[in-house]
Order: structure tokens, then sequence, then C-alpha cells
């Protein structure tokens, strides 16, 4: 636990500001910890940090609730920030509005009012104080850049040090760290429920793809990915746009086999090159399947799509396929 007196600096008005002053007040980034900031009279006190609990449940009794006491604060600035690995899945509370975040804002308010209260996690921030629908966006705000913040040239103008700040993690790292989560979850689950599990991580996708029109929460993504590894998910995808949403399909394949890193590819690929042939586009579905064999030279789906569509089957035998096959599919993982 760390408790300190703060210097004076930058008033504080926006909560890109707060999140940008912190790792100054710290002297470093701060992870999988609560940042609790003492304020008097609008003046900053004090900063206390300390590692965030289990399941994110607080008790009251910790020490930092003393320090905050004895603080004099009038005012407190609340920030979580949430380790990177932690997802919603099925059947699991959303750990971005668990009801240790509630317990926590009413045991801090018992000491003095809670000016904010943000949620820090995956490189996004969302203030736990909003309440009002469609005001925030769920999915939160981007991080501000902090080396290059007003704060920060501040901060080296007056002497001091930069502190030493979290590294970015490009897209493709955070995607196969996502990945490789995914792929002892998915060995974890009991084998006669893989399938099923697969196929509720793509349904997830796909929900996801309709409402936002791109790939942009890259958990699914990964879940997906490893979930389509599994023969019998890539064979519910196949069917799995129906006949009305053939193009939605079509756009959602084709953007993760962009996204899709070196050895995740075939499947998605082979599925793109499915909806392409269905849709007219047979130079397009060969292309497709290129870049699946490119990924995987015995991918034996990919293969075989090559011979079909070298012998000239029509587009409608993948409807009529379609149609016998994915009902049956459906009922047998989904019930």
């Amino acid at each position: 636990m760390a408790a300190r007196t703060l210097r004076a600096m930058t008033t504080i008005s926006t909560p890109t500001e707060l999140i940008t002053a912190v790792p100054f007040l710290l002297n470093c980034s701060p992870e999988d910890s609560l940042v609790v900031i003492a304020l008097s009279n609008g003046a900053l006190e004090a900063v206390i940090q300390v590692p965030l609990p289990e399941n994110f449940h607080f008790s009251g009794d910790e020490q930092f609730f003393v320090d905050l006491r004895s603080s004099g604060a009038d005012q407190l600035l609340v920030l979580a920030y949430l380790p990177d690995q932690i997802s919603n899945d099925s059947g699991q509370p959303d750990p971005l509005s668990s009801d240790g975040w509630h317990q926590l804002q009413g045991l801090c308010e018992q000491i003095a009012p809670v000016k904010d209260f943000l949620l820090i996690h995956g490189r996004r921030w969302r203030s736990f104080l909003c309440i009002e629908d469609g005001c925030c966006d769920p999915e939160g705000q981007a991080l501000p850049d902090i080396a290059s913040s007003l704060m920060a040239a501040e901060h080296v103008f007056q002497g001091r040090v930069m502190p030493p700040l979290a590294p970015f993690e490009d897209h493709d790292s955070a995607l196969m760290r996502h990945i490789h989560a995914a792929e002892s979850e998915f060995l974890g689950c009991a084998p006669q429920m893989r399938s099923r599990r697969g196929v509720i991580s793509l349904l997830r996708l796909i929900s996801h793809y309709r409402i936002a029109s791109e790939v942009k929460d890259l958990v699914l993504l990964a879940d997906a990915l490893v979930a389509l590894n599994d023969i019998q998910v890539r064979d519910f995808g196949i069917g799995s746009h129906g006949d009305d949403h053939l193009a939605l399909h079509r756009q959602l394949w084709g953007a993760m086999v962009e996204l899709a890193p070196n050895g995740y590819r075939a499947p998605v690929a082979t599925l793109f090159a499915l909806v392409s042939y269905e849709a007219g586009d047979s130079k397009e579905a060969r292309a497709a399947l290129e870049r699946a064999l490119s990924d995987d030279p015995h991918y034996s789906l990919a293969h075989l799509l090559q011979k079909t569509f070298a012998a000239g089957w029509p587009p409608e035998a993948f409807t009529t396929m379609r149609h016998e096959l994915h009902p049956k599919l459906r009922a047998e993982l989904l019930g």
C-alpha cells in the first residue's frame, strides 16, 4: 500500500485529466490496483494505492479506509485499474458492473462524497457513476496519450523525470494474448461441451458484429478464432448466416481473415470462400481458399472446395446443402 501527500499540480477538471495525473502522482503506471485520491477544499491531500482484492470485494476493514478517514478529505476520486485478462464470458458476472464497485462506492461515501469513480480496463475507461442510458459508450472511451499530455510537458519543464509508463500493447500482441487465454479455457472445458461452448462464442461475435458493423472486441474475436478450429463449430459457421444475412456474414468472415494471425486463418478463410461462392463471386472464393492453404497447406476442407469449385458446382447447390445440414447441426449442438 502507498499513501503520500501530493504536491500542487495543474487543476484537474475532467476524467481524462485525472487519468493523466495519476502516474505523476504515484510515479508509476498503476496496474491491477485501486487508487483513491483525497481532496480537501478542492486541493489534493493524499493518494492511496492498494492491490485489487479477489472478486473486487471490500470489507471496509482495510487499512486504506483508515488512512482515508485520517486524511480529512471532503471529496474522493476513485480509480480502479482492472486486469486486462478479465472478461464477461457467458454465465459470468460482468466485471465492469460488479457488485463490488457498488460496495466500494458505499464504503467511500461513508467517508466523503465520491466526486468521480472511473474503471480502467483494456486501454479504455468509463465512469461507474454514469447511470443514464445512452449517455456514454458502453465500451468506454480510449485512454488519453499520457506521454504527450500538457501535464507531462509541465512536469518535464519543471525539471522532473517522467514516470515510467506502461508500454502500449499493440493490436497483434493483445489479440495473441487473448487467443492463448481462450485456448486454455477451451481445453479446460469438458470435452463433450467444447463444441457447444465454441458455437456460443461464435454466435456472440456474430451478434457483436451485427450491432457494431466491425470487429471491435478482441476477446470475442479470439474466442471465435479458437472455436473455429473445432470442426463442428466451423461446420456450424457454414450455415450460420441463414437466408437473410449472407452479405453481413461475408463481411464478417472477410474482416476476420484480415485480423486472424498466422495459424488461425484457415478455418475462417474457408468460411469466407464458401459465402463468397454462394454469393456468386467465384474469383474471391478461390482467392480465399488460397489464403486458407497458405496458412495451413493440409486444410482438408479447403482442398475439397478447390476441387468442388473447379468442377463448376452451382452456388445453389451450397444453399441446398446448408438448408439440409444446418438445422440438424444446430439441434445437435444447442438443443
